[in-house]
């Protein structure tokens, strides 16, 4: 709006009023619109509701932090505590029925943006707005947590089955393997030796004479006595079971008894998580929603099992458990057969969850009905599409036949790719080159870089561009406190850096006491106000030479920057093989 009125303004040749009379029109309009928004959504909210989302700011008896911060804290470890916890996030999150709360007039951007700013907001900044206010960031917190808190749980379920279970289940397997190896040699060294001697016995077609059996036993009783030798088939028969063919039979074996770690959420998973699917991935769903009853009960019988997910190895481990009675099935086994459907059909996406948004059905994204048939002209033309796919389907199919064709044709002469096992293997990629003038050129740009502090430069740069003037109090009002940029930096930097606030507080400076960082971060550290900031950024930067020579600096780059990350984070790690912990991405701070 403010730039369509400078805009006409100097159309039309018009000296007054100045720019600020503009914007100051401009900042009140969208002060009546922020205030209508904040109205509609306060009368839009049962009284009890609107106490309910208040009350979310108390601290409790014996605790450290707010019932907001809580809810708004996701999960950190991977384990089925974690798991069981995460879900009765979920659910507690869902029982103050914020999603019951019609706001069809509230445009969506605008719901994103009061909860992103609910999300960031520390607990005694939004206790301290009038009331109408406060209630329409809270209203949009709950109702993204609403969706947040199942992605949330379903991200910890991937985690849990791949990394603490499928992968450790794995490893355990693999290392079975490894620790019977010594056992299997000698078994199958005493093995071979009496296969040795009956292959040097001579046949009977060739002496003329019939070799009895009580004869060879003999030859091999010299050789591996009869007892040595049936001890060896039974650790044979022990080390290598009958597995079908399927490789992944020990592994799964090892998985059964790990059925502790997700016996107790598998209930509320059904309970909490409102999973649907496609056609694909309706048994799935279907079947696990009935698991919870076969699980309290003490025995299950074959024929009240979804046979038909059984499938590999899980049919000897569900239906042949050697400890049960005939007919009675596995119910860890056939726990985690479902729970393997469950993830694998997860990451297809033919099994959603219809609360969530990463882990949501893709298709509601989609236009459909009359939405579609109105735009459908304009975004065909756009990706230069015809209305009909089967020309294009054609187009793509024959460039795909033309494509394997030419690999499959340059595989006999390609050196750095074979195939072992059905599958590709490529050569790892040398070393580049490095260029002969790049050792002198980067020494001579190191030489040129000034060697300064972090906290002197961004000083410099709030001074050059007037950044501090973008941060206005919650209230609206502007600062007048003294020394406030060096104030707002520190807070820039302790939550840019990660660091907190003790690295940047100095007692012996007014600005940088311990208050005066606390009170600029609770009442000027905001979502629109780094927003706002950016722009002197961008317009002063736009004007040093060598970043128009780069493409006009609207491209940033933070590497080499390191963040501390915390470890029991389920998006953070350590690193297997460098053993190195990954850095977190730039916050909108830095």
């Amino acid at each position: 709006m403010f730039d369509r009125a400078v805009v006409w303004l100097v159309n039309n040749r018009v000296l007054l009023p100045g720019v600020t009379t503009p914007a100051g029109m401009v900042a009140a309009v969208r002060q009546e619109e922020n205030d209508r928004l904040h109205a509609a959504l306060y009368e839009a909210v049962p009284y009890g509701l609107r106490t309910e989302v208040v009350r979310l700011l108390e601290v409790p008896e014996k605790k450290r932090v707010s019932e907001l911060e809580r809810l708004r804290l996701g999960p950190m470890k991977v384990s089925g505590k974690a798991m069981r916890l995460a879900l009765d996030r979920a659910r507690e999150v869902r029982g103050l029925g914020a999603g019951a709360v019609d706001a069809g007039r509230v445009p969506a951007a605008r719901t994103t943006g009061l909860a992103r700013y609910g999300l960031t907001s520390k607990a005694p900044t939004l206790k301290r707005l009038e009331v109408t206010r406060q209630t329409a960031p809270l209203l949009a917190t709950v109702w993204h947590l609403e969706t947040a808190t199942v992605d949330d749980a379903l991200d910890l379920l991937h985690a849990l089955m791949a990394t603490k279970l499928l992968a450790k289940a794995e490893r355990m397997g693999n290392d079975a393997k490894l620790k019977a190896l010594p056992q299997l040699r000698k078994a199958a060294k005493k093995v071979a030796a009496a296969v040795d001697v009956l292959l040097a016995t001579p046949p009977a077609t060739d002496t003329g004479e019939l070799v009895s059996v009580v004869d060879a036993w003999s030859a091999i009783e010299r050789v591996v006595p009869r007892k040595q030798l049936a001890e060896a088939l039974a650790t044979i028969a022990a080390v290598v079971p009958d597995t079908d063919g399927d490789d992944d039979a020990e592994w799964r074996a090892e998985l059964v008894a790990r059925y502790g770690t997700v016996r107790g959420f598998i209930p509320l998973l059904v309970e909490v998580i409102d999973l649907g699917a496609v056609e694909a991935g309706s048994p799935v769903v279907k079947t696990l929603k009935g698991l919870p009853n076969l699980i309290g009960r003490r025995k299950v019988g074959a024929e009240e099992v979804a046979s038909d997910l059984v499938t590999g190895s899980w049919r000897r481990l569900v239906f042949a458990n050697p400890d049960l009675p005939h007919g009675v099935v596995d119910k860890a086994a056939y726990s985690f057969c479902v729970l393997e459907h469950l993830h694998r059909s997860l990451r297809r996406r033919d099994v959603f969850a219809r609360d969530g948004d990463r882990w949501g059905d893709p298709r509601v994204k989609l236009l459909a009905g009359a939405k579609w048939t109105a735009a459908e002209p304009k975004v065909l033309t756009a990706l230069g599409l015809e209305s009909q796919p089967a020309g294009h389907l054609a187009e793509l199919a024959s460039a795909l036949h033309a494509a394997y064709v030419q690999v499959a044709a340059g595989l006999p002469g390609n050196s750095a790719l074979e195939i072992v096992g059905g599958r590709l293997k490529l050569a790892e990629l040398g070393k580049a080159e490095e260029p002969r003038l790049m050792p002198p050129f980067r020494q001579l740009v190191n030489s040129m870089l000034p060697k300064v502090d972090f906290p002197e430069l961004l000083l410099e740069v709030a001074e050059l561009t007037g950044m501090a003037d973008a941060f206005t109090h919650v209230s609206g009002a502007g600062s007048g406190m003294e020394g406030f940029t060096p104030s707002l930096c520190a807070v820039l930097l302790s939550e840019a850096c990660n660091v907190g606030m003790t690295p940047v507080i100095k007692p012996d400076v007014p600005a940088l006491t311990r208050g005066r960082p606390v009170q600029v971060g609770q009442g000027y550290f905001r979502a629109e106000n780094i927003s706002a900031a950016n722009g002197p950024f961008i317009e002063a930067q736009a004007k040093i030479d060598v970043v128009r020579a780069w493409g006009g600096g609207l491209v940033a780059s933070a590497d080499g920057v390191r963040f501390t990350v915390p470890v029991q984070t389920l998006s953070a790690g350590l690193n297997p093989r460098y053993n190195w912990l990954p850095t977190a991405s730039p916050s909108p701070t830095s």
